[in-house]
């Protein structure tokens, strides 16, 4: 039977999720864990990769299993045997045809930063020791909304460079701006350089409008990247539940 999991991980002791030689991941991590129950090699297919630190609540992987453990029972014996870092919220049967990766409709990112320090949440969140502007950041963020060329805002050559970007929310909620970003699909760390020039346009090192030029390569940009233990992936959704 297909199987899809419901994921939640604690990536700073990861590469991200993807399998990599000589590296810990998430994906490996499950996959020894699978293993371990069922005596075969068990590939999983990920909803996407995640970058090296990132955090997730429900990431989403599916996998074929035709072991003895019901759905139910799967998670329970592979949270005994994985670290505390990594958590099988749940695991459920699905069609014969569904792919975590391909059939995602949209996905769910946030990204916490703290006006100033935090020693009890500086783990999940950026501390950010200047003056922010939200209403600027806002700005910003309208303009990066949409379907573009981001390929400034990634850091490897991608051939998708052409995405969309449904929304994005920013918010205040204490001492903490909460940045939510919705889209379908995100290039090698786009969404924490998006992060990087919503914090310039709030500081005050860029206007607003300059967001504009990063859609043209031939007027790059310069961007910073946010730190990656300020990023969850909260939810990926897909067409049933839209």
């Amino acid at each position: 039977m297909r199987l899809k999991a419901v994921i939640e991980f604690d990536g700073r002791d990861f590469f991200g999720w993807q399998t990599q030689p000589e590296r810990a991941t998430v994906q490996g991590t499950i996959e020894r864990a699978l293993e371990q129950i069922t005596g075969d090699g068990i590939r999983i297919t990920g909803c996407g990769r995640t970058d090296a630190g990132v955090h997730a609540l429900g990431y989403v992987a599916s996998f074929v299993y035709d072991d003895g453990l019901t759905p139910d029972r799967l998670p329970i014996a592979l949270n005994s045997i994985l670290p505390r870092t990594i958590f099988i919220k749940s695991i459920e049967e699905v069609s014969d045809s569904f792919d975590a990766r391909r059939d995602a409709s949209s996905k769910l990112y946030r990204y916490r930063i703290i006006r100033g320090r935090s020693p009890l949440r500086r783990d999940t969140a950026w501390e950010y020791s200047y003056d922010l502007d939200i209403e600027r950041m806002k700005l910003a963020a309208a303009l990066l909304v949409g379907t573009h060329d981001y390929a400034a805002l990634c850091e490897v050559d991608d051939p998708r460079h052409s995405l969309t970007v449904d929304s994005i929310d920013i918010l205040e909620e204490g001492d903490e701006i909460v940045i939510d970003v919705r889209g379908k699909s995100f290039l090698y760390k786009m969404v924490r350089r998006m992060v990087g020039v919503a914090t310039e346009c709030g500081r005050g090192m860029i206007e607003p409008q300059t967001v504009l030029k990063l859609f043209n390569r031939a007027k790059p940009v310069q961007t910073i990247t946010a730190p990656a233990n300020g990023l969850v992936l909260v939810k990926v959704v897909y067409p049933k539940e839209d």
